[in-house]
């Protein structure tokens, strides 16, 4: 695999593992619009871990916080923590047991596109629906077991490709009332988990199951990883400051108007 190809797919995986845009979806596409190999379990896993640590990173006091409150009952997250940790079981528990046939019968364009178009008119109704609310809740300390089951099994969803992890848990979040920004702050710390467990899966394939023939060395690993870190911090950023301003409208239409060429050209 050639170093230009790592490139491109470590700053697809970078951008879209965070923004509502579906990352599977695009590291699906990418090797059928650019002819790419597909990129194998070891550089998928490499390039989870980037983005996975660039969560770790730029919310560390966050994560600090829900791990210390995990087992002080006076901390003001504790709830949260545990709240994470139950509503991160439907997304694993349809990873553990769909994962196979999701990858055998719904990674085709057609369905990729379909799915892009419907999911974007379901965050139309969410950004609606949370525009007219007068007061949205702002603070995740405060979310209930209800709100947090419900965004966790939003989450299980976008295991179907084209959906989008982020899109469809931020949409979830603005259903339950809470603000635009708390919405995509909470999709961030609900799937710090889940990527993880992605990563680990991958990896864990990768090990039990190595290719009989490698196309990549251990630099262009370390290269994906280091563009997926970064262009994931970017990523992270930018969708903060896109959502606090004017919500999903951006990425609604950029995901139409894929969904749409996906649709025409297959």
């Amino acid at each position: 695999m050639e170093f230009y190809q790592i490139i491109l797919l470590s700053i697809i995986q970078g951008l879209t593992e965070f923004l509502p845009v579906s990352s599977s979806g695009h590291l699906i596409l990418a090797p059928l619009v650019f002819n790419f190999e597909d990129q194998g379990l070891a550089l998928d896993a490499i390039l989870h871990l980037g983005t996975l640590l660039a969560i770790i990173i730029f919310f560390r006091k966050d994560l600090k916080d829900l791990a210390m409150g995990l087992f002080d009952r006076k901390s003001e997250t504790h709830y949260l923590a545990w709240f994470i940790i139950l509503a991160s079981f439907p997304a694993g528990l349809v990873g553990l047991f769909g994962e196979g046939w999701i990858e055998a019968n719904l990674r085709g364009p057609t369905f990729v596109g379909a799915n892009l178009l419907f999911w974007s008119f379901i965050f139309v109704v969410a950004d609606r629906y949370n525009s007219k609310s007068t007061k949205p809740a702002g603070e995740l300390n405060q979310l209930s077991l209800q709100q947090v089951l419900f965004i966790g099994f939003a989450q299980a969803i976008a295991l179907l490709p084209g959906t989008s992890r982020s899109g469809i848990t931020i949409a979830a979040g603005l259903f339950t009332n809470l603000s635009h920004t708390s919405a995509t702050r909470f999709s961030f710390l609900l799937g710090t988990p889940i990527i993880f467990a992605a990563g680990m899966h991958k990896l864990l394939q990768f090990i039990t199951h190595p290719p009989s023939e490698q196309t990549y060395s251990n630099l262009h690993m370390l290269l994906g990883l280091g563009i997926s870190f970064g262009v994931g911090l970017l990523a992270i950023q930018l969708l903060l400051k896109i959502v606090a301003r004017v919500g999903l409208l951006p990425f609604i239409i950029y995901r139409i108007i894929l969904a749409g060429g996906i649709l025409l050209f297959y």
